[in-house]
């Protein structure tokens, strides 16, 4: 008997600790279809839109295909990014495990689950604007 207080002492321990982690969710699909709904009033010439997020749960891509945005100024681009990501976040909440986003856009967006060869990418500043919109209490 006295051999088992350890091992329940230590599952009581594992139990607790794993208790407080933060669950890792990934992106749905509606939460998805929100982000490809709403990035046309930001972007209105946008023909086509995706998103990306592989196994690390912590990063999303959001491709926009559009040829004339592809060409025009990276400062409007990098606008766009932070619009992009303040948009995800309000779609997400304050409860999501995000800590980097990438806004792609691409002449042509092919939609299959890799960044576009002709990407110009942009930081959506996700970790700024998180502690910004979900002050930590």
């Amino acid at each position: 008997m006295k051999k088992l207080i350890p091992f329940a002492i230590l599952s009581v321990l594992v139990f607790a600790a794993s208790c407080g982690l933060k669950e890792q969710k990934k992106i749905t699909t509606e939460q998805s279809t929100q982000f490809e709904d709403s990035i046309p009033h930001i972007i209105p010439s946008a023909r086509s839109i995706h998103t990306m997020q592989n196994d690390d749960l912590t990063k999303v891509t959001i491709v926009v295909g559009d040829p004339s945005f592809y060409t025009s100024d990276p400062a409007a681009k990098q606008q766009a990014a932070i619009r992009v990501g303040l948009m995800v976040l309000h779609v997400l909440g304050p409860d999501n495990n995000l800590n980097n986003g990438t806004f792609a856009v691409t002449k042509k967006d092919d939609n299959n689950d890799k960044m576009p060869a002709d990407a110009l990418s942009a930081d959506m500043k996700i970790d700024s604007l998180k502690k910004v919109l979900f002050p930590a209490k």
